[in-house]
């Protein structure tokens, strides 16, 4: 996954947003039942395909 922006379906009808940060890393959103936990950027894009790997 050399670009993993974009928003992803997860387990239990969760949703997760991938975005750019400001550097070379992604910021990770996770929204479900109206509620959302922001993650910092600096995720790598293999750091975010190991978290698709676990909750998709």
């Amino acid at each position: 996954m050399k670009n993993p922006v974009g928003t992803f379906a997860l387990r239990g009808g969760a949703t997760l947003h991938v975005t750019p940060d400001d550097g070379d890393g992604y910021r990770l959103e996770i929204i479900r039942d109206g509620q959302t936990v922001r993650y910092d950027g600096g995720h790598s894009a293999r750091e975010v395909q190991a978290f698709l790997t676990l909750f998709a």
